[in-house]
Order: structure tokens, then sequence, then C-alpha cells
């Protein structure tokens, strides 16, 4: 459980989590990630003063289709994460301190929100199989990277002549 118990951080200054959060987990619910194993969260919490500073890494892997030719892709998410938990602030103010509210009268601090939030900030948005990918024929469809295409010259349009002497010119 990605939770940290205030009373023992209180007692203890410190505590560690070491959780593999599984793929079926309510907390990847509505991220559309498809991710290929548990996602390895270790994290510390420390008592700073009144707030909480959690750091450490999470990391994982998620499966992307290529951009350019749809083949599988694995994308390994290795990221180191510090977030504040800062007391006696609202919603709208930690937002905009882009910390969490600590809870005022909570027994518990829930950091599923913030391991959520960072390990999809860590995720690209598209991959590519390799840089050199030549994608797929935007005609016939054939992957350009284990078949030739073939389909013949494109066929101009002669609308765009006069921009094409242009551009020769």
């Amino acid at each position: 459980m990605l939770t940290v118990d205030l009373a023992r951080l209180e007692r203890y200054g410190r505590l560690e989590i070491d959780e593999a959060v599984p793929p079926d987990d309510p907390l990847w619910e509505g991220s559309e990630l498809r991710l290929t194993g548990p996602v390895a969260v270790r994290l510390e919490a420390r008592k700073v003063g009144t707030d909480v500073l959690v750091r450490g890494r999470l990391a994982g892997e998620v499966e992307f289709e290529c951009r350019r030719c749809l083949t599988r892709v694995h994308y390994a998410v290795d990221e180191p994460v510090s977030f504040l938990y800062r007391s006696g602030v609202d919603a709208a103010e930690a937002e905009r301190e882009e910390v969490y509210p600590l809870p005022e009268r909570g027994r518990e601090l829930d950091l599923g929100q913030a391991v959520r939030e960072h390990f999809m900030l860590a995720v690209p948005e598209y991959v590519v199989c390799r840089e050199a990918c030549r994608g797929l024929c935007p005609r016939c469809g054939a992957n350009l990277n284990v078949e030739s295409c073939t389909c013949g010259p494109a066929e101009t349009d002669e609308r765009w002549a006069p921009l094409r002497g242009l551009k020769l010119d």
C-alpha cells in the first residue's frame, strides 16, 4: 500500500516504502498505459519541519506501438522522483506551488496520486522502435522496414505546380 503512517513518521523521522504496484491496480485506471509488469516504487519519506518530503525512484516497463510503423515497443521507465507534502495549504495553493497538501487531521498520507502523476509524466507521449524507422507506406500500408513498397511514383497534383516552380528557382 502506498501510504505513510504519519504517527510512525513523527516517531522515527523517516520511513521507507518499497512496493510493487501491479498493472491491474486501480491506481492505473483511466491512464491508458499498457504496463508489462509491476511498477517498482522505492521511496523514503522524511519529516521536514511540519512538511513531509518524499524522494526515491519509480521503475517499470510500458508497451507502446511505434509511432511510425506500429510495431510493439517496450519502453523502460526508471525515474528519480521527489515530492513535497506541505501543511496548511489548500488544493489550489498546492497546485500553484507544485506541492501536495498534507492532510490536516489524517493519520495516513496517501502517496498514490503523486506516484501516478510522476510515473505518467516520465512516460513519453510517442515512441519509435528505432531512430531510423522508415514507417508505413501511406498508400499501400507496407512496413518499409521489412519490405519494399510496390506502389509506383506518387501522382503529382498539378494545383501545386506553381509552388513547386518557386521552390526550384
